[in-house]
């Protein structure tokens, strides 16, 4: 047993202690055991697929010591009712590839933990972007509030850290605005919204883009970061590493959307052309905490539900 231990952990770059230090968990011996057996139980899984897989899985990242199930009770973005806000047809040709972190203009990855405010961290990245390509700024220093949207647009249809939708976060915003980090920081938990907090950025209104329109969400892309949503439910998406992610077992309709991130692009990735996506589980998980989905076929439905901000602009 020691030794099939030693040889997954050489396989998959990583082993259960290492793991347990790089993510200071703290687990009751019974409880070690048991993270420990998931953990291999996962190695496996990494260890066959990356011997055919078109991308790579991974044991580095922060659910590797997870079960899918228990994975899936934090995707929070679950859709009760059609999209809000009208479709803005662009009708502009739109460059071969888009990378706005090569502009400058992609705040640094956040980490939303184990809070189902994925909502919060889509909308917001896609915010700052937009924010940083019409108005300016400094993309390593800009960081707005999703605690705020985590905590204080309940009212608005949003269940905290139970989840909720970026469109529902920028209805707040187009009449309250948003604080910074700093006025507001990241807690991890539900709690009450504070009053009496100073806004930094305010926005006129936000667009959708025609639903499952290549073209179109290319050309939304090209103006600026959009906020998009998905089916991340599968343990291949959960230990994902690198590479161009496909799956045909995710699901792609509007209801079937479990996680809401930003698209930051689009390019070609092993030869196969993809959206490049934000993530909001830091910096260990995939590419640095982002991930290439492919574009044929909507994978896991990227291109179902875009949205993006408008007319945003610092106060």
């Amino acid at each position: 047993m020691i030794v099939l231990i030693y040889l997954l952990s050489i396989v998959n770059g990583i082993d259960f202690n290492t793991w347990v230090g790089k993510y200071n968990k703290h687990f009751t011996a019974v409880e070690m055991l048991r993270r420990n057996a998931i953990f291999n139980m996962n190695g496996k899984i990494v260890g066959e697929f990356n011997k055919e897989g078109t991308f790579k899985l991974s044991l580095e990242g922060p659910f590797a010591a997870m079960t899918n199930e228990e994975y899936k009770n934090i995707l929070k973005s679950k859709r009760s009712e059609e999209g809000k806000g009208k479709v803005k047809y662009l009708n502009i040709e739109a460059p071969e590839t888009v990378d706005w972190r090569k502009e400058g203009k992609v705040t640094p990855i956040r980490d939303q933990a184990e809070c189902g405010g994925c909502y919060a961290f889509g909308s917001i990245a896609a915010l700052e972007g937009r924010l940083l390509v019409e108005q300016g700024g400094d993309a390593n220093t800009l960081d707005l509030s999703e605690e705020e949207m985590i905590q204080c647009t309940r009212e608005y249809g949003n269940n905290g850290c139970g989840g909720g939708f970026g469109s529902n976060a920028y209805d707040y915003i187009i009449e309250h605005g948003v604080s910074n980090e700093t006025e507001y920081p990241f807690t991890g938990m539900d709690s009450e919204c504070k009053t009496n907090i100073k806004p930094y950025v305010t926005m006129k209104g936000y667009n959708r883009v025609a639903r499952n329109n290549v073209k179109e969400l290319k050309s939304a892309i090209s103006q600026g970061m959009v906020d998009v949503a998905m089916d991340a439910s599968f343990v291949k998406f959960q230990l994902y590493k690198s590479g161009a992610y496909t799956d045909k077992k995710c699901k792609k309709s509007f209801f079937a959307l479990n996680h809401e991130v930003s698209a930051v692009g689009y390019g070609v990735v092993d030869g196969i052309e993809c959206w490049i996506i934000r993530n909001s589980w830091g910096t260990t998980w995939g590419e640095n905490g982002y991930f290439n989905i492919a574009i044929e076929g909507n994978t896991c439905g990227i291109a179902t539900d875009p949205l993006y901000p408008t007319g945003a602009q610092y106060l």
